[in-house]
């Protein structure tokens, strides 16, 4: 027969914890005319704090435009030549070569914890509504990088015929 001997044992256990600190800057950038088909919407936002971004979100004002398929709307970091398309002519050239129909008309945000993809809305929407949304490419390109320099919204209409404003733009930078 055997028999079970119990030793309990006091165990302390000591867990480091870390403070982090993050911070919220929110600069608004203007607006404007996106030139049809033959150039294009540029707004610099100048930012002079200095930490390490963790999470940037960018939010397009007012964005009017006919077919969305002739746009490329982009984020850049100037300083580093670090790119982000938030769209690239969506529905191009899976769906066709002129891409989605889709039109523009409302406020769209961009972040990587958005998990509603807009290329996929623009497939299934005559106007795509007013939401959060992922970026085609990913905003993770910009962590770690300083938060300071020159941050540029760049807005291309790829052809001719349909045209739209932006009334401003937000950028978020954590």
């Amino acid at each position: 027969m055997t028999q079970l001997i119990s030793n309990k044992q006091n165990i302390a256990v000591s867990i480091a914890t870390e403070t982090i600190t993050t911070c919220l800057k929110t600069f608004y950038g203007r607006g404007g005319d996106i030139p049809d088909g033959r150039d294009s919407f540029q707004d610099d936002i100048i930012v002079t704090d200095n930490f390490r971004l963790t999470e940037v979100t960018v939010t397009l004002y007012e964005f009017v435009h006919t077919w969305v398929g002739d746009l490329v709307v982009q984020l850049r970091h100037l300083e580093t030549e670090t790119v982000v398309d938030l769209f690239k002519r969506p529905g191009q050239p899976q769906f066709s070569a002129s891409g989605y129909s889709s039109n523009l008309d409302g406020n769209y945000s961009f972040n990587d914890r958005n998990s509603c993809a807009f290329d996929a809305i623009a497939d299934r929407n005559a106007v795509i509504p007013s939401g959060d949304y992922t970026s085609s490419d990913s905003l993770r390109a910009f962590f770690g990088l300083s938060a300071a320099g020159t941050w540029r919204l760049t807005i291309n209409d790829c052809a001719i015929g349909d045209s739209g404003t932006l009334g401003s733009w937000k950028l978020d930078l954590q």
